[in-house]
């Protein structure tokens, strides 16, 4: 099984003046943008730049391109819907049926929601998710790209397998922001056996509007 489950919570973000949060404002995707992101492997100590380009957009899908020095492949593919349902995480390849509902749109402080789903890795190993997730405040936040009014998600559970033995449990926040339609910090953690394995923190470090 790959060490990194990484739900894969990038997208690209495209920046705009910011306001406080507004649950009803959908996010807009535009082909060339593209953003860099820090990420800190908090477990492992260790901290890259991630580059994700706006590759196509259509009617139902988003593809972003996602390139990491030092992974192999550098460089993946990511797929969202429009309204920010993950399809195929850019961090690991793993494909999600249904899609994860990273969002809600219309959303507002106390929504919760649920998602099953199965999971498919770039090794072809299965597995399945049941993950519940929350609006828990808002709160005002630094990234490396400047400052942000954000509504905070908090999420969990678990991914079992089925094509290998075990399971995994899923600690996760997004702190997304309505004024640019994206999620511009996040936290993943996992725990495998009851110990910590995996802890990712992930921000927006800057953006290049498309041509």
């Amino acid at each position: 099984m790959v060490k990194h489950i990484a739900l894969g919570l990038l997208a690209a973000w495209g920046l705009s003046a910011w306001a406080q949060p507004n649950g009803s404002t959908k996010p807009v995707f535009k082909v060339g943008e593209v953003a860099v992101y820090t990420v800190n492997n908090r477990a492992d100590n260790q901290t890259v730049d991630e580059t994700v380009t706006v590759t196509a957009v259509e009617s139902e899908l988003i593809r972003f391109s996602h390139v990491r020095p030092g992974r192999e492949p550098a460089e993946i593919e990511g797929q969202f819907t429009p309204d920010m349902r993950q399809v195929q995480s850019g961090a690991s390849g793993t494909r999600f049926d249904p899609p994860a509902p990273l969002i809600k749109i219309p959303m507002a402080v106390g929504d919760n929601w649920k998602n099953a789903a199965e999971m498919v890795a770039r090794n072809n190993a299965k597995s399945k998710t049941d993950f519940e997730y929350k609006v828990v405040g808002t709160e005002k936040i630094t990234t490396p790209a400047g400052e942000f009014e954000t509504f905070k998600i908090e999420s969990g559970g678990w991914v079992t397998g089925v094509s290998w033995t075990g399971s995994v449990r899923v600690a996760q926040v997004h702190w997304y922001a309505p004024s640019i339609g994206r999620v511009v910090r996040s936290e993943y953690r996992d725990f495998r056996g009851g110990r910590p394995w995996n802890d990712t923190l992930t921000e927006l470090k800057s953006f290049k509007p498309a041509p």
